[in-house]
């Protein structure tokens, strides 16, 4: 019979113990309480308290750096990240992170450091190039409607520019070109993300991430992604970090922001401004054409009531034809003029689908509607006065002034006809419809595939339908 030999029983400590343990071992070595190591800067924060923290890093590992009031005051004013520096000190745990790192008691400044050797260098051979000229540099659009975003879904800054776009400015459209924002990859995605967008249809383009230290942003001054920054298509907007510290990036951009956010706030205005703008424009143009219509109606009244003559059929032939003549005026202003908003109230329906204004341009039909009644009824009137005029002069003319009576008023009649027949809305209400796809007014219907929307914009209101079956040319 075998008998198993009985296990030692295994020590289990706590976290707390193992990590004293481990500073107790830090302390007791000799070689780790007088080090002296050289690195250059990064990440370096100096807190109100006086403690400071940095990292020094070579191309092989970095090194945590604490500094505590007592040594801070002793290190160098005008240290800063990028410098290559001899920091002496002892090699100390912490436990609440466990980490090691070095606590500072001296900084000897030697230099710039490698990173930064090679921005300062390449900043300067860009430059040299004009990559950074301001005369270079374009205009943002006024109404940006599609935005191109050169960034990660999962980037802060890319999370932080779409949320409060979406929320300022729910028209404009934002199309992703998504791409890596740190790592070896990061320039070469870049750059590809950009040629893309510059061969769409887009406004402007936001090139953006969060923040992060200098070697993570240090990406976004690739001698590739400034050139490919600087060469796109379309104006472009850098908004890396979320601190004042530039990348290369930054300088050959159309625009450089400082944050995500504020790279939102300057993509064209927020939807409350531009549908205010949008009904500014309209009281302009009520306004404008009632003024016409009340000029052209004194004309018509001091034409009338003017001149004496002693030929009554002369004064009948001039008062006719200034009939005629303000009625042409008036159609053809009035014709103009809603042309003019008919286009555009398209453009902005086109470009404002997100926001949905179908029942704000349902309201301005329904008063543009009422208005043209108006203007109907008031053009009615004026013609009885006319008429009634004419009727008495007609009278008191000799009989062969009827004939010439009557033939001005087949011309009135006539005028009067083409006037309401060119009314777009009057060939609605004859049971036609404005069919468009997009925006655009659909004129054949081998255009539309299948299944796709359309809408048909009727006397009362507007249809929105989806094509069944291809069209053909009804041949």
């Amino acid at each position: 019979m075998n008998v198993q030999p009985q296990a030692t029983p295994r020590r289990v400590v706590t976290v707390e113990y193992l990590a004293d343990y481990l500073r107790r071992n830090f302390e007791a070595n000799r070689h780790l309480r007088d080090v002296s190591v050289r690195g250059e800067v990064s990440g370096l924060s100096r807190q109100p308290n006086g403690n400071a923290y940095f990292v020094l890093k070579d191309r092989g590992a970095v090194l945590n750096c604490v500094s505590f009031p007592t040594e801070t005051i002793r290190m160098p004013a005008h240290l800063e990240n990028g410098q290559a520096v001899v920091a002496t000190g002892s090699v100390v745990t912490y436990p609440m992170r466990s980490v090691y790192q070095l606590r500072i008691r001296i900084v000897d400044i030697e230099g710039l450091g490698d990173l930064h050797a090679i921005f300062e260098e390449r900043k300067r051979a860009l430059a040299a190039e004009g990559l950074f000229d301001v005369d270079r540099k374009r205009e943002l659009p006024a109404y940006p409607f599609r935005v191109g975003l050169v960034s990660s879904r999962t980037s802060d800054g890319a999370i932080d520019f779409v949320r409060l776009l979406s929320t300022r400015a729910p028209h404009v459209e934002i199309v992703w070109f998504e791409t890596s924002v740190q790592g070896q990859r990061a320039p070469e995605e870049i750059v590809r993300a950009i040629e893309r967008a510059s061969r769409a249809d887009l406004d402007c383009v936001v090139l953006t991430r969060g923040g992060g230290s200098f070697e993570d942003l240090f990406c976004f001054s690739d001698e590739r992604v400034v050139r490919a920054v600087a060469a796109c298509a379309h104006p472009i907007v850098s908004a890396i970090g979320h601190t004042a510290d530039q990348q290369l990036c930054d300088a050959a951009a159309d625009r450089h922001v400082e944050t995500p956010s504020a790279a939102a706030k300057a993509i064209g205005f927020a939807t409350a401004d531009l549908l205010g703008d949008v009904l500014e424009e309209e009281r302009r143009a009520r306004r404008a054409l009632a003024l016409q219509f009340e000029r052209l109606s004194g004309r018509l009244a001091r034409a009338l009531l003017r001149s004496r003559l002693a030929d009554a059929g002369t004064l009948l032939a001039v008062r006719v034809q200034r009939v005629d003549d303000a009625r042409t005026a008036l159609a053809a202003t009035a014709d103009l003029a809603l042309r003019r908003r008919a286009t555009r109230v398209r453009d902005l329906e086109r470009r404002l689908q997100v926001h949905d204004p179908r029942m704000r341009l349902a309201a301005r039909e329904r008063s543009l509607h009422a208005a043209t009644v108006k203007l109907d009824v008031v053009a009615a009137g004026r013609l009885a006065n006319a008429r009634a005029r004419l009727l008495v002069a007609r009278q008191r003319l000799e009989p062969a002034v009827r004939v010439a009576v009557a033939r001005s008023a087949q011309r009135v009649a006539l005028a009067s006809a083409q006037l309401t027949g060119n009314d777009p809305e009057a060939i609605l209400q004859r049971g036609y419809a404005i069919v468009t796809h997009r925006g655009a007014i659909v004129r054949d219907p081998r255009a539309l595939g299948v299944g796709e929307a359309i809408e048909a914009r009727v006397a009362h209101g507007t249809i929105f339908a989806r094509v069944e079956s291809e069209g053909t040319d009804g041949n």
